[in-house]
């Protein structure tokens, strides 16, 4: 669930807090008071960006037809990062010309009543549009590596309709739902206060046209159709393992933006002679906070996911510690009674190679037992451990079917002579220094 989460809110944050931005921002390029409704063309390009999207996913991935991705994302992000240039210069321009002649250029919103719209009708046209196919263009790209992320709800030791599955739907939905959630906030806030439309626009645009452009080199470089230095190429290598800075850079601007928002807010004065006038500044300075605080609670949350989040989510899993036993003349002796439970029980041979070997032994039935080393002929030397009463593979994630713990096949631990009498599991210590090579 945890990695489900965090993977979908990683591929769709920058995107989100952009698109967020740039709503409010198309709707002051083209001559809108941003507070009130109107055309949503960020908002369809959006849907449609996902739509496209998952239509591709899904013909590449049930159809003979595959697409070569590298050259698709080379394809559409050039000019992606072309119109961009384009848009952010049609939202300055066009943009500060809305807020110098509405009114409330300076307050918590724009009242346009009484004002023609200054922006010439083809102008308006050419921002919807250009707005409408960035936001297609970003959308479509963001989402293909999210719909990747559906074939990974079920896990290969699990069904369909287990709880494992359950959950990692779930923190899918959750981390889109983040993700949303901050870039709708973002649109809120800048409904409220206009001027930051084209400032955080410009932060996260810039950010994620970055990372657009790092990409665009990365691909050129695994085609061979540019050559780095090793220096270039280790920093690329280290951009690569932390390319989650991009998306903190934008979150943190815009957490800036909320703060001074909320300052501002909690400062305006809402004292006035009428008495209505007072409660409609008081509303307003209500709304201007409540949604600053929002914008920082969906950051915070996502900041704790990618961080907290992932770092639990992607810890290497532990191995139990090796229990203790007992040496009977040649053999390792282990009393029943320890180890009649049916759970994973894990014992370490320090053989006179050096290697110490590790054996597992685990209750299946009265007194039947699986024994085998804690090592497959598939995943090596790599261990199991006990989940949710199942046996797993820490390499692969394959849980055993424990009633076949102890014979060959597959990602079964190699098993190994064992006998069980007189409440006693005797394994032959001639059996474990023959295997130390495999945990050499």
């Amino acid at each position: 669930m945890l990695a489900q989460l965090v993977d979908s809110l990683g591929s769709l944050i920058l995107v989100a807090l952009t698109i967020g931005a740039l709503s409010p921002g198309v709707r002051l390029a083209s001559g809108g008071d941003p507070a009130r409704p109107g055309p949503h063309p960020v908002v369809w390009g959006s849907l449609a960006g996902a739509a496209i999207g998952l239509a591709l996913i899904v013909v590449h991935q049930f159809s003979i037809i595959r697409f070569d991705r590298q050259h698709l994302t080379l394809t559409t992000l050039e000019p992606t990062v072309a119109l961009f240039v384009v848009l952010l210069a049609l939202v300055w321009i066009l943009g500060r010309r809305t807020l110098r002649l509405l009114r409330g250029a300076r307050g918590d919103f724009l009242a346009s009543a009484g004002v023609d719209n200054p922006i010439p009708g083809p102008w308006r046209v050419v921002v919807a549009l250009a707005g409408f196919i960035w936001a297609l263009a970003v959308v479509f790209r963001a989402s293909q590596s999210v719909y990747l992320q559906i074939w990974s709800w079920v896990p290969s030791s699990s069904t369909v309709f287990s709880s494992t599955t359950f959950l990692n739907v779930l923190g899918f939905v959750i981390g889109i739902g983040i993700a949303v959630l901050a870039g709708a906030s973002v649109s809120m806030l800048c409904t409220r206060r206009p001027l930051l439309a084209p400032i955080l626009l410009t932060v996260s645009g810039v950010v994620l046209t970055a990372s657009h452009l790092f990409l665009i080199v990365r691909l050129l470089y695994s085609l061979r159709v540019i050559r780095v230095s090793r220096r270039t190429a280790a920093g690329m290598s280290w951009l690569v393992n932390h390319d989650n800075l991009f998306a903190f850079a934008a979150m943190a601007v815009t957490a800036v933006a909320a703060v001074f928002a909320l300052i501002a807010a909690r400062r305006t004065s809402t004292d006035a002679d009428v008495a209505a006038q007072h409660r409609l500044r008081a509303a307003g300075v209500r709304s201007m906070s409540r949604r600053s605080v929002l914008v920082l609670a969906t950051l915070a949350a996502s900041a704790t996911a990618m961080t907290v989040g992932r770092h639990y989510a992607t810890r290497e899993v532990e191995l139990s510690a090796p229990e203790p036993f007992d040496v009977v003349g040649d053999n390792v002796v282990v009393g029943l009674d320890r180890i009649s439970d049916t759970h994973l029980h894990r014992f370490e041979y320090p053989t006179s190679a050096g290697p110490a070997v590790r054996f597992i032994v685990i209750q299946k039935a009265g007194t039947s037992f699986g024994v085998g080393l804690d090592a497959c002929e598939i995943c090596g030397a790599s261990g199991y451990y006990e989940e949710d009463g199942k046996v797993i593979c820490k390499l692969c994630g394959v849980a055993m079917n424990i009633a076949t713990i102890g014979f060959k096949g597959g990602c079964n631990p190699i098993p190994i002579d064992f006998t069980v009498a007189n409440g006693t599991l005797t394994v032959p210590i001639s059996v474990l220094e023959a295997n130390a090579k495999i945990f050499a």
